[in-house]
C-alpha cells in the first residue's frame, strides 16, 4: 500500500520498490552470460577469485544488510525498498 495506507501504490512506486532486486538480477544475469561466453564455465575456485563475482557478492550482501537494518529499526518495520518508494506492507485478515 501507499504510505498513507489508503490506496494501492502507483506504477512509479512499484518500480522504485523493486528496483534493487531487478538491478541485482540483471547484473547477475549479465555476469553469468559473460562467464559462459568468455570463460566457458570457470571452476568454483577461479569463479570465487574473479573480481566481478566479488563485487556482485558484496553488493548483494550490502543491500541485504541495509534492508534488514532499516526493517528492524523503524516502528512500521518498513524495509529500505519501502522507504525509497513510500510504501508499506499491510496485513489483512
Amino acid at each position: 500500500m501507499d504510505i498513507s495506507e489508503d490506496r494501492t501504490p502507483s506504477r512509479r512506486q512499484a518500480i522504485l520498490r523493486d528496483i534493487g532486486a531487478v538491478t541485482a538480477g540483471i547484473c547477475g544475469t549479465l555476469y553469468f552470460s559473460y562467464v559462459v561466453v568468455a570463460h566457458k564455465y570457470l571452476g568454483t575456485e577461479e569463479l570465487l577469485n574473479h573480481w566481478p563475482w566479488r563485487v556482485l557478492a558484496f553488493a548483494n550482501l550490502g543491500w541485504f544488510l541495509l534492508e534488514l537494518t532499516t526493517m528492524l529499526t523503524n516502528p512500521k518495520r518498513r524495509a529500505f525498498h519501502d522507504l525509497i518508494a513510500n510504501t508499506v506492507v499491510v496485513r489483512v485478515d
